[in-house]
């Protein structure tokens, strides 16, 4: 690497982690550093096909083999480029530049879509749809529907970027603007622990059941519904992903008020139990193609005394344990922790995606004060601040591959520098984007127009600019008016008040604060929207009234209106009522009570539209209060019921918030007869609220048939009195990630661990609740058998009926668990939801609606084990219409037995993409994990697992039993690895490239033309020389007598070992193990480096191979045979 300075110019770098820009895939354990002209004009084979295709573009290949091809063409610095996610059209940071030689298009990773597009949008074009925002959403406990949103915001997806990026045209001006990506940064799927979150509206719920069961809805309807995995061959449409989910923000970021630099402190078991499973859910099990780190550091409080147990052999992984340093921030920045990242995310959940970081994340890694972590590892001594330059490295090896906003990774001082100093290679550059563009080419950007579906003409705009009808089509729209119509959620509806009687038999008076009743109001993250009806709007329509909504007029811009529209349908003059906010109390809210009297005296129906704004709370803001801004909760108890009660009518409250308020001031008022709340819903809100408080027959806008009858259920609890009940928000109480009273919470966080008692009175309405206009009874749960092992499943069967009743509705069936008394019941859920299903009953009918638990899912986190227990005995199991236990009915099971220790997830995180000709010796290590049913890790040398690995051609690259790669001839193979134990088995893939002499970089925007290698691979070293100290020898391909060489152990490498090396290369170890040495080699001003891995063994016996441990300087997970 040429130096100008104490930092290499950006793309003069090269070697395996630091290969020469457009070098290929950097071969495991050298890499090269010289110059293409003194190579004389030594240009690599291509990886192609007999017809002269390049591996990349040949359709016939997995996508992750096309991927891993197509990143071995690119130069150094084309990758360091590559790495950063920005927005299509920012201008205050770079976007990737386009690759014209290879086909790759300026991209913008950067896109949000909660609950339709936000942005990037095509530019005028407000013709989009917009869903429930996500809690809403949730709501509907409807996975189905949630599925369809995501359907639809795909699709509208497709037609943007297909309209900024036409599938096959030229490559987009990055100045200009990058390709609006298909890459959405949703869902975010944070748990909702506390209600004065100020993004609760964007979450779902604060269970990680059902936030688990909704996200993964998302993923898979935004994805397309498919089963694309990295090494599919696409033979079909369903062979493709039609948009990128990107469930966020990952792990336990669910606190403004200290998100960016504060630490997540929680015990192992609410990782576990809490924190983790949601993610799984979409990650893995769903199958999300990338996911996003989040800023907040990650902290596990436990009274550990022990190391976990070694192993024979690898893996040797890490646990969270508190990694608190004097003088810093305790716990690892989320960005850098490669136990969250690499341990959970992708061994223990199987994701296989790639990860990007939250926008500016990796400045937290190494920032101080009120600009990052104060982060000061353990590998430093604990003392040591982090640099800038081993901050990058460190978030890049721990796996966040894509840098959001592109200031750090590709920066001279970022990556480059890394490389230089031999904390990277170029290898672990090839690691990030080929997990990157494969998810690209799964989207079929690098594919024939005809062969991916969602590049046809019916996904973009006509050449006039109207809207296809795939943008805000009948369709979207909807399933737009139909969640609507399904989240609301009913909470009292007392002697009947609703629903009201047809238009013609009365009046409708609304009543509320302006910016509820007046005003339309979507929640964050919203984009455009192609229609939006107001409350006010909606109600005068639906009753007939022709005449406008009346609005309050304020005396000055602070003043606002609490008695906002009447859409009066025989009276609606135009008169207004004056109100006012009042900057303190005592303040009188309706000035002219006369006029609302008069009003409501006259009505027959009387509505009361509340609740939040946008911008009450969001990101970066929590609020400090559920109590209803603007004083809504007093022009209820003190001016509108009185009224009401004077005069015998029925309030009904309708509450659009984005979480739960405080109701106490008015639910039990005798003349509130009805509340109903939900979060932002949509733009079609105004329109479903009508339509509901009148159980009105719709007309959905593609011609379907629906009925307007509340379905919802409260994904949230609702607490009598957050401040006493959870602490106030100014003790930091929502940055408390304790959750049970045995970690310290005080009454207990959710429904889950909520205890009733002394100082902790009652909720206003549990989890799971919300009423029906049909008076659905739901019976005793029968089971499939009454006795299981922890290997068996069982199916609940819950007799629902709506006989009663005279109007079709939907019901839903919970399912709970409550676990055998145990030790640690203390930190037990008081129950859980496992399972629930919502189902369409018409007038005078019943059914048995079935969900299957399986007694694998019945499990609780041993934090002295470390492992997931299966806890035998008599499990109760309740089903009802909600969490309260007065709803739930209950049959006993029985759990014998345990756990057979079969295959979980089979995971290989290969230490590099690309084997050399040139270098003979080098090779590629799987680093194979095999986990558990009980999350922990099978030792790799127990004959009880039988692991096999294949290479799709030996002709171009083979692997032995241990998982080692040797390159044979140029080409391209993927490798299988399959895992078997108890008779269940299970695979994985990964992809290499091998390849000779130097990429061809012909027109590269970042010409570079050092090549060289360093010729440094693998070894295996026993103890007894080591301990006496074993001399290391590297060389550089072409040879270069004059090249000096530096080794050293970069601090987050992997080092079991106890293992130190000078600069000279002398390498000493402690015990048996493997580490990582990485070497620089100096020749003429440039720097090349490479790392190889080094096995201490005590007589020359190799031990296996399998993953590398995290670099947090954290205990080992556990291994068991």
């Amino acid at each position: 690497m040429v130096k100008t300075s104490s930092v290499p110019p950006r793309g003069k770098g090269h070697g395996r982690g630091s290969r020469s820009p457009g070098r290929g895939l950097l071969a495991f354990g050298l890499a090269w550093a010289v110059a293409v002209g003194s190579l004389g004009g030594f240009v690599r084979p291509t990886s192609a096909s007999a017809d002269g295709t390049p591996a990349y573009k040949n359709t016939s290949l997995p996508f992750s083999v096309r991927a891993a091809d197509l990143v071995s063409r690119m130069t150094l610095e084309e990758k360091y480029d590559q790495l950063i996610a920005m927005q299509p059209h920012a201008t205050w940071r770079p976007k990737p530049k386009a690759i014209d030689r290879l086909g790759v298009k300026s991209y913008g990773y950067w896109a949000e879509a909660n609950h339709g597009i936000y942005f990037p949008t095509v530019p005028g074009n407000d013709n989009y749809t917009q869903y429930p925002q996500s809690t809403s959403i949730a709501s509907t406990w409807d996975p189905a529907i949630t599925q369809k949103i995501a359907g639809g915001i795909a699709d509208e997806a497709r037609v943007t970027y297909n309209t900024s990026c036409p599938p096959g045209g030229a490559n987009p001006d990055p100045v200009g603007g990058a390709c609006h990506g298909l890459t959405y940064w949703s869902p975010n799927q944070n748990l909702s622990r506390d209600p004065r979150w100020g993004r609760a509206d964007e979450s779902y719920t604060e269970d990680p059941f059902l936030a688990g069961q909704v996200a993964g809805a998302f993923v898979t309807g935004l994805q397309g519904n498919t089963s694309s995995r990295p090494d599919t061959v696409p033979t079909g449409a369903h062979d493709y992903v039609q948009a990128v989910a990107t469930p966020k923000h990952y792990l336990a970021n669910n606190s403004e008020a200290n998100r960016d630099f504060g630490t997540s402190n929680f015990t192992e078991r609410s990782m576990h139990e809490y924190f983790l499973p949601p993610f799984g859910a979409s990650a893995g099990k769903a199958g999300a193609r990338s996911l996003m780190a989040a800023y907040n550091a990650l902290s596990v409080k436990e009274n550990y005394t022990t190391d976990y147990p070694s192993a024979s052999s690898y893996p040797t992984l890490w646990s969270p344990r508190d990694n608190a340093t004097p003088g810093g921030t305790p716990g690892t920045p989320a960005a850098a922790s490669r136990y969250s990242l690499e341990t959970m995310l992708r061994r223990s959940y199987g994701f296989d995606g790639y990860v990007v970081s939250d926008c500016d994340a990796i400045t937290r890694v190494y920032g101080t004060g009120t600009q990052g972590h104060s982060w000061q590892p353990v590998q430093l001594g604990g003392q040591t601040q982090i640099s800038k330059t081993l901050g990058n490295a460190w978030a890049l090896k721990a796996g966040t591959d894509l840098d959001c906003s592109g200031g750090d990774y590709p920066t001279a001082t970022g990556l480059p520098a890394a490389q230089s100093q031999g904390f990277i290679s170029e290898s672990d550059l090839d690691i990030a984007l080929v997990r990157a563009f494969t998810a690209r080419f799964q989207l079929g950007e690098f594919d024939p127009v005809g062969s991916v579906p969602w590049n046809s003409e019916s996904y973009s705009l006509s050449a006039a600019g109207d809207p296809d009808v795939k943008l805000a089509s009948p369709a979207h729209r909807a399933v737009a008016h139909e969640s609507a119509l399904e989240a609301p959620v009913l909470l009292k509806n007392a002697g009947g008040t609703l629903p009201f009687a047809g238009a013609a038999t009365g009046k409708t008076v609304a009543l509320g604060h302006v910016d509820s009743l007046n005003a339309f109001q979507s929640g964050s993250y919203s984009g455009p929207t192609a229609v939006n009806t107001t409350f006010a709007q909606a109600l005068a329509e639906r009753t007939g009234s022709s005449a406008s909504a009346v609005t309050a007029g304020s005396t000055t811009p602070f003043l606002s209106s609490h008695l906002a529209a009447f859409p009066d349908v025989l009276n609606a003059d135009g008169t207004a009522i004056t109100t006012s906010v009042c900057a303190s109390s005592p303040c009188d809210p309706v000035k002219d009570a006369a006029t609302a009297e008069y009003r409501i005296s006259q009505a027959d129906n009387v509505v009361v539209v509340v609740g939040h704004r946008n911008n009450d709370g969001g990101e970066g803001t929590d609020r400090s209060t559920v109590v209803m801004p603007r004083k809504q909760a007093e022009l209820i108890r003190d001016s509108i019921a009185p009224l009401a009660q004077k005069y015998g009518k029925k309030i009904v409250v309708w509450i659009q918030a984005k979480t739960m308020v405080d109701v106490s001031a008015f639910k039990d008022l005798p003349s509130v007869g009805a509340i109903v709340w939900s979060s932002f819903n949509g733009m079609y809100q105004g329109k479903a609220m009508a339509e509901l408080l009148f159980n009105d027959a719709v007309t959905l806008e593609d011609g379907r048939a629906a009925v307007a009858n509340f379905s919802g259920k409260l994904p949230l609890t609702w607490y009598s009195d957050v401040d006493a009940q959870l602490g106030p928000a100014a003790d930091h109480a929502i940055e408390d990630y304790r959750m049970t009273k045995a970690e310290g919470a005080k009454c207990g966080r959710t429904y889950l661990y909520y205890q009733v008692g002394p100082g902790c009175a009652a909720p206003h309405y549990v989890f799971g609740q919300g009423l029906s206009y049909s008076p659905f009874v739901y019976g005793t749960p029968r089971l499939s058998s009454p006795k299981i092992t922890p290997d068996d499943a069982v199916t609940v069967s819950v007799p629902v009926s709506n006989r009663a009743g005279n109007r079709p509705g939907r019901a839903v069936v919970e399912v709970y668990a409550r676990a055998p008394k145990g030790a640690d019941g203390n930190r037990r859920p008081l129950k859980q939801l496992k399972g629930f299903v919502k189902s369409g009953l018409i007038a005078g009918t019943s059914q048995r609606v079935k969900v299957t638990i399986g007694a694998g899912d019945l499990w609780f986190w041993d934090d002295v084990k470390h492992r997931k227990v299966f806890p035998t005995g008599e499990w109760t199991i309740l089903a009802g219409p909600s969490s309260a236990d007065a709803d739930l009915k209950s049959v006993s099971l029985r759990v014998t037995g345990h756990r057979t220790a079969g295959v979980e997830v089979v995971s290989a995180q290969p230490d590099a993409t690309e084997l050399s000709l040139d270098t003979p010796d080098n090779r590629i290590n799987a680093q194979l994990s095999v986990t558990k049913h009980d999350m922990t890790f099978w030792d790799l040398s127990d004959r009880a697992l039988q692991v096999k690995y294949t290479s799709s051609n030996p002709a171009v690259a083979t692997v032995d039993a241990s998982g080692s790669v040797k390159p044979v001839t140029t080409g391209a193979v993927l490798i299988t690895a399959k895992a078997t134990a108890n008779r269940e088995s299970r695979s994985t893939t990964f992809p290499v490239v091998v390849t000779s002499g130097a990429p061809d970089a012909t027109g590269s925007a970042f010409p570079n033309a050092h090549t060289s290698r360093v010729d440094f691979g693998d070894r295996k070293v026993t103890l007894d020389q080591a301990s006496l100290g074993t001399k290391l020898s590297a060389s550089v391909v072409p040879a270069n007598p004059a090249t000096t060489y530096r080794y050293q152990i970069a601090p987050m490498d992997t080092n079991t070992a106890g293992a130190g090396v000078t600069s000279a290369g002398v390498l000493t170890a402690a015990r048996t193990g493997h580490v990582r040495v990485t070497v620089t080699a100096i020749s003429a001003g440039v720097e090349t480096s490479e790392s190889a891995l080094v096995t201490i063994t005590p007589k020359s016996r190799f031990g296996g191979v399998g993953p590398p441990p995290d670099g947090d300087g954290l205990p080992r997970v556990p291994q068991s045979r």
